[in-house]
């Protein structure tokens, strides 16, 4: 049986479809969402911070923000996708030093843990006779005190979650399952969601049946996806980020519609100088739209 993850498990519950094409015909798609790519830098640069503390050095937030544009104008090309296209690059680009820049100020001097952890790699079984195989990345694992650790997650997301999805969330508790098993002397694991773009950390635990649910409810998961011959597509609002939108049999249609306008767009000649309509020139124009501050992409 594969090794499986959380987002793996969590594609096939999206779309049956997407699943196949990534894990099963392991289709390669040369794109990647801004969303995404801004998160990666903002993870590269939270990685790096910590890896230079343990080195009892402390770089300056200066530093770290000019290491995060280095690393997104070295990233940055036409391969990055934007779905939202009232956003710019540069949008997602502020949102990115605002992550950065709400971290540092919330948690320097760094000194309340010990980071004994980063990018820490987990695999456990569900199972004792070792058949589910679940693996996992911790952005950040430390060691609050004797027997107690903190499981740390960045998130660069748009929207707060609710506590529901917190008490819900398969992730961190497929983490916290590794590390019970990879730390024997852990009493306690306190589970920490960074929502850098709104400055909040969010915590919560787990009892002994819940983790236990977590388990039986992922062991079930992996039987349906093993067991599945066919893979139906399901439509949602996240097929606007599927890479095979161009392959799906629901969405390809939208999709070449869209690529032929945009390709229109491209070719339409730019108008006569003096007859241009800019935003915020003339008569009637429209007032940009201020950022909102609790629903950062939408």
């Amino acid at each position: 049986m594969s090794v499986y993850s959380h987002s793996r498990l969590s594609t096939f519950e999206k779309c049956p479809l997407q699943y196949r094409f990534r894990y099963i015909d392991r289709i390669k798609r040369d794109v990647t969402g801004i969303e995404a790519f801004m998160g990666n830098r903002v993870h590269e640069i939270l990685e790096h911070l910590y890896r230079e503390l343990a080195e009892g050095r402390c770089p300056p937030l200066e530093d770290l923000v000019r290491l995060y544009h280095e690393s997104w104008d070295a990233g940055f090309s036409q391969r990055i996708r934007i779905v939202k296209k009232e956003f710019t690059p540069e949008h997602y680009r502020r949102i990115g030093e605002r992550c950065i820049t709400n971290y540092y100020g919330s948690h320097e001097p760094f000194d309340g843990e010990v980071t004994i952890g980063l990018e820490e790699r987990v695999q456990i079984a569900l199972d004792s006779g070792q058949r589910y195989q679940v693996q996992g990345y911790i952005d950040r694992l430390s060691r609050v005190g004797p027997g107690i650790y903190a499981i740390h997650d960045y998130k660069t997301s748009s929207r707060l979650p609710s506590e529901r999805t917190l008490k819900e969330d398969r992730q961190l508790t497929l983490y916290e399952m590794g590390v019970r098993a990879k730390y024997p002397d852990a009493r306690e694991i306190r589970l920490v969601w960074h929502y850098l773009a709104f400055d909040q950390d969010l915590f919560s635990a787990r009892t002994g049946a819940q983790i236990e649910e977590h388990r039986q409810r992922a062991m079930r998961l992996i039987d349906t996806i093993e067991a599945a011959r066919e893979h139906p597509p399901r439509e949602s609002p996240l097929c606007r980020w599927c890479d095979y939108r161009d392959i799906c049999p629901i969405q390809k249609d939208a999709y070449q519609a869209e690529q032929a306008a945009a390709s229109a767009l491209r070719l339409d000649p730019a108008p006569a100088e003096g007859h241009a309509h800019s935003p915020g020139k003339g008569k009637g124009a429209a007032t940009p739209a201020p950022m909102r501050q609790m629903n950062l992409f939408s």
